[in-house]
Protein backbone atom coordinates (compact mmCIF):
# COMPACT_ATOMS: atom_id res chain seq x y z
CA UNK A 1 0.00 0.00 0.00
CA UNK A 2 1.35 3.66 -0.80
CA UNK A 3 1.17 6.14 2.11
CA UNK A 4 -1.50 8.79 1.76
CA UNK A 5 -0.30 12.28 0.39
CA UNK A 6 0.69 14.28 3.69
CA UNK A 7 -1.62 17.63 3.16
CA UNK A 8 1.51 19.56 4.93
CA UNK A 9 3.78 19.22 2.47
CA UNK A 10 4.78 22.24 -0.22
CA UNK A 11 3.43 21.53 -3.48
CA UNK A 12 5.93 19.30 -6.16
CA UNK A 13 5.34 21.59 -9.80
CA UNK A 14 7.97 22.15 -11.78
CA UNK A 15 8.37 25.70 -12.85
CA UNK A 16 7.80 26.82 -16.22
CA UNK A 17 11.35 28.65 -17.84
CA UNK A 18 10.38 32.63 -18.94
CA UNK A 19 10.92 33.43 -21.88
CA UNK A 20 13.98 36.16 -21.48
CA UNK A 21 14.19 37.27 -25.11
CA UNK A 22 13.46 40.66 -25.39
CA UNK A 23 10.05 41.80 -27.66
CA UNK A 24 9.94 44.26 -30.27
CA UNK A 25 7.59 47.08 -29.92
CA UNK A 26 4.34 46.27 -31.99
CA UNK A 27 3.31 48.84 -34.76
CA UNK A 28 0.46 50.08 -33.21
CA UNK A 29 2.53 51.08 -30.00
CA UNK A 30 4.90 52.47 -32.27
CA UNK A 31 2.18 54.50 -33.90
CA UNK A 32 0.50 55.43 -30.93
CA UNK A 33 3.99 57.34 -29.47
CA UNK A 34 4.22 59.00 -33.05
CA UNK A 35 0.45 59.97 -32.61
CA UNK A 36 0.74 61.45 -29.46
CA UNK A 37 4.16 63.19 -29.64
CA UNK A 38 2.10 65.50 -32.52
CA UNK A 39 -0.63 65.82 -31.02
CA UNK A 40 1.44 68.62 -29.23
CA UNK A 41 2.30 70.73 -31.41
CA UNK A 42 -1.46 70.56 -33.09
CA UNK A 43 -3.01 71.69 -29.50
CA UNK A 44 -0.04 74.26 -29.45
CA UNK A 45 0.53 75.98 -32.62
CA UNK A 46 -2.39 77.28 -33.57
CA UNK A 47 -2.48 79.55 -30.49
CA UNK A 48 -0.08 81.43 -31.50
CA UNK A 49 -1.04 84.85 -32.62
CA UNK A 50 -4.17 84.66 -30.98
CA UNK A 51 -5.08 86.63 -27.71
CA UNK A 52 -4.20 83.44 -25.37
CA UNK A 53 -0.61 84.16 -26.92
CA UNK A 54 -0.53 87.84 -24.99
CA UNK A 55 -1.29 86.23 -21.36
CA UNK A 56 1.91 86.41 -19.25
CA UNK A 57 0.92 82.38 -18.35
CA UNK A 58 0.90 80.92 -21.91
CA UNK A 59 4.28 79.75 -21.92
CA UNK A 60 4.82 78.39 -19.03
CA UNK A 61 1.28 76.63 -19.43
CA UNK A 62 2.23 75.24 -22.99
CA UNK A 63 6.05 74.41 -21.39
CA UNK A 64 4.25 72.49 -18.50
CA UNK A 65 1.96 70.61 -21.30
CA UNK A 66 5.23 69.79 -23.49
CA UNK A 67 6.97 68.25 -20.40
CA UNK A 68 4.28 66.07 -19.59
CA UNK A 69 3.70 65.17 -23.03
CA UNK A 70 7.22 63.65 -22.73
CA UNK A 71 7.00 62.00 -19.69
CA UNK A 72 3.82 60.25 -20.84
CA UNK A 73 5.15 59.37 -24.10
CA UNK A 74 8.23 57.58 -22.17
CA UNK A 75 6.60 56.20 -19.60
CA UNK A 76 4.48 54.13 -22.31
CA UNK A 77 7.49 53.43 -24.31
CA UNK A 78 8.68 51.99 -20.74
CA UNK A 79 5.00 49.99 -20.48
CA UNK A 80 5.10 51.29 -17.53
CA UNK A 81 1.26 50.48 -16.35
CA UNK A 82 0.14 53.23 -14.40
CA UNK A 83 0.96 55.45 -17.73
CA UNK A 84 -1.66 53.14 -19.89
CA UNK A 85 -3.98 53.52 -17.02
CA UNK A 86 -3.57 57.55 -16.62
CA UNK A 87 -4.21 57.43 -20.55
CA UNK A 88 -7.49 55.75 -20.44
CA UNK A 89 -8.51 58.19 -17.55
CA UNK A 90 -7.41 61.43 -19.51
CA UNK A 91 -8.85 59.57 -22.55
CA UNK A 92 -12.38 59.67 -20.65
CA UNK A 93 -12.07 63.51 -19.88
CA UNK A 94 -11.12 64.21 -23.63
CA UNK A 95 -14.18 61.89 -24.47
CA UNK A 96 -16.71 64.17 -22.42
CA UNK A 97 -15.11 67.19 -23.52
CA UNK A 98 -15.79 66.70 -26.96
CA UNK A 99 -19.28 65.61 -27.00
CA UNK A 100 -19.77 68.76 -25.09
CA UNK A 101 -18.15 71.01 -27.98
CA UNK A 102 -20.08 68.74 -30.27
CA UNK A 103 -23.17 69.70 -28.19
CA UNK A 104 -22.74 72.84 -28.31
CA UNK A 105 -21.49 73.88 -31.65
CA UNK A 106 -18.22 75.42 -31.08
CA UNK A 107 -17.25 76.70 -34.30
CA UNK A 108 -15.02 74.75 -36.78
CA UNK A 109 -12.79 77.20 -36.97
CA UNK A 110 -11.07 75.68 -33.29
CA UNK A 111 -11.03 72.11 -35.94
CA UNK A 112 -7.32 71.53 -34.44
CA UNK A 113 -9.17 70.86 -31.08
CA UNK A 114 -11.60 68.47 -32.66
CA UNK A 115 -8.63 66.92 -34.24
CA UNK A 116 -6.05 66.99 -31.37
CA UNK A 117 -9.37 64.99 -29.25
CA UNK A 118 -9.84 62.42 -32.07
CA UNK A 119 -6.68 61.79 -31.70
CA UNK A 120 -6.42 61.57 -28.40
CA UNK A 121 -8.61 59.15 -28.64
CA UNK A 122 -7.22 57.42 -31.13
CA UNK A 123 -3.70 57.07 -29.29
CA UNK A 124 -6.02 55.11 -26.65
CA UNK A 125 -7.92 52.61 -28.98
CA UNK A 126 -4.19 51.52 -30.25
CA UNK A 127 -2.87 50.87 -26.58
CA UNK A 128 -5.63 49.21 -25.81
CA UNK A 129 -5.29 47.03 -29.26
CA UNK A 130 -4.31 43.29 -28.59
CA UNK A 131 -0.80 43.59 -29.86
CA UNK A 132 0.24 46.46 -27.56
CA UNK A 133 -1.41 45.00 -24.48
CA UNK A 134 0.73 42.12 -25.03
CA UNK A 135 3.63 44.20 -25.23
CA UNK A 136 2.47 45.85 -22.14
CA UNK A 137 2.24 41.97 -20.24
CA UNK A 138 5.63 41.15 -21.40
CA UNK A 139 7.12 43.65 -18.61
CA UNK A 140 4.89 43.28 -16.04
CA UNK A 141 5.24 39.26 -15.97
Amino acid sequence: MTEAPNPYDAPHAALVEADRTPMRMPPTMMAALAIYVAIYPIEVIPLIDTPVWKLKFFVPTMASLGVYTLVMTFALWRRWQWARLWLVLTTAVTAFLLARMVWRGVSMEHGYAYLAAVLRIGVTVLVLLPASRRWFAAKAG
